[in-house]
């Protein structure tokens, strides 16, 4: 089963693995049917034979065979696919971060991802807190994978493009704005970010010399209460510190 949780507090729920239930109705769906085409053509060669009856006798057992089969197939992958409640596992990692104990915090959270591969707020606090100790490549790498696991969530996004922004040029973190906006249109920072992307436009129409005077001095900084501490709520999603 795969974790790739939520912010909550409380618990973290696995949203309804779809493709695996897909998966699992598709292929009791093709055995129905193949069952049934064989046994239209075997019970049509035997059809007004001495061995007729015989011959459905054991289709019918075939049958109840195969139903009580799919039956657990089915049980089996609804159970999988199913969502898991688990304990908030973050509590160690964010209590060391309110103390300013990131060594203490970066241990408790890669445990977190230990334990959960593809849980993509584990790797996102981890990113963060990498990004807090200047270990700048581990946390674009912790942060790429909560982006991959997760893709539908703004703040990778909005975290890894300041990271790019603050390393590189508006060329580099505009993707990654351009796609966070996108998914959260109504962020507090939506102006900032709006122009950084209207800065890489014109770098790459060449109207503008990429890191020239005209860049502004300061990057955004790490979404607030990305990697400790209370796990940021819908209203402030993608919020950044001003």
């Amino acid at each position: 089963m795969e974790l790739r949780g939520t912010t909550d507090q409380h618990a973290l729920l696995e949203g309804l693995n779809m493709p695996m239930l897909e998966m699992a109705l598709m292929t009791a769906l093709v055995a129905i049917l193949v069952a049934l085409l064989g046994t239209v053509m075997i019970l049509r060669h035997y059809k007004g034979t001495s061995e007729e009856q015989k011959v459905r006798k054991v289709a019918r057992i075939g049958w109840v065979g195969l139903i009580v089969y799919l039956l657990v197939f089915l049980i089996y992958y609804e159970q999988k696919a199913t969502p898991k409640t688990i304990p908030y596992p973050f509590a160690k990692g964010d209590a060391a971060i309110a103390k300013g104990d990131f060594k203490t915090a970066i241990s408790a959270y890669q445990e977190v991802v230990r334990k959960y591969p593809t849980m993509a707020q584990a790797h996102f606090k981890l990113g963060m807190v990498y990004r807090m100790v200047k270990a700048i490549p581990k946390a674009k790498e912790e942060l790429q994978i909560a982006i991959k696991e997760d893709p539908d969530r703004a703040e990778p996004y909005f975290a890894l493009g300041s990271i790019l922004w603050s390393q590189g040029t508006s060329i580099d973190a505009l993707p990654y704005f351009r796609k966070g906006l996108s998914l959260d249109p109504s962020n507090p920072q939506k102006e900032f970010f709006i122009k950084i992307i209207k800065r890489a436009e014109l770098e790459q129409k060449g109207l503008l010399k990429p890191g020239s005077s005209a860049r502004p001095r300061l990057s955004p900084p790490a979404p607030d209460g990305s990697a400790g501490g209370a796990a940021p709520s819908s209203s402030a999603k993608g919020r950044v510190n001003p």
